[in-house]
């Protein structure tokens, strides 16, 4: 995969187009099988951190300084806003989407607008409201705050059962609006 991607970039260099292109590359979920996501916990399907949390790099020469990094709470959704901004496409008045255009974030313009992220895979649920996430699941249960325990070791669900209940009428309003 590293050649590969490799051979992909040298290509845009040898035709003078990588200054004009972004690349993104990332991950539709934690790694399955006997990956090991550590320090996050579960993996591929797992409604915690390693099964929903992935690297992403973008490059695009001229906007996004190489060699930099962000932690900015971005997800998926954020690529086709994106890309449909860089290129100069219109979004048509009705059209209303999920997502907003990260560069503003990726250049450190701006701080991520993303607050929240919701998951449902059969009966397991999850939802990330700031740094709170909260998981219901045939593999486990808890409240967790990412910012202190990005493991999810320490269920804080019974020391904050007004957060717990908040989170779960955020992941019934979700519901309800899909």
């Amino acid at each position: 995969m590293d050649a590969a991607i490799g051979t992909v970039l040298d290509l845009l260099d040898q035709y003078e187009v990588a200054d004009n292109t972004i690349v993104i590359f990332f991950s539709d979920n934690g790694g399955g099988g006997g990956a090991d996501n550590s320090p996050l916990r579960g993996r591929k399907a797992w409604m915690f951190e390693g099964g929903v949390r992935v690297p992403c790099i973008v490059r695009y020469p001229g906007k996004i300084p190489a060699g930099s990094s962000s932690s900015a709470f971005l997800t998926s959704m954020e690529i086709l806003p994106t890309l449909r901004t860089e290129a100069g496409v219109r979004r048509p008045r009705e059209l209303v989407l999920d997502g907003f255009d990260m560069m503003p974030v990726l250049t450190a313009a701006a701080p991520s607008p993303r607050s929240e992220m919701f998951w449902q895979r059969k009966d397991d649920k999850a939802a990330r409201v700031g740094d709170w996430k909260w998981v219901e699941s045939e593999r486990g249960n808890g409240l967790f705050h990412l910012s202190e325990d990005i493991g999810e070791k320490n269920d804080l669900s019974s020391q904050n059962p007004e957060k717990l209940e908040d989170m779960k009428q955020h992941f019934a309003r979700w519901r309800q609006q899909m």
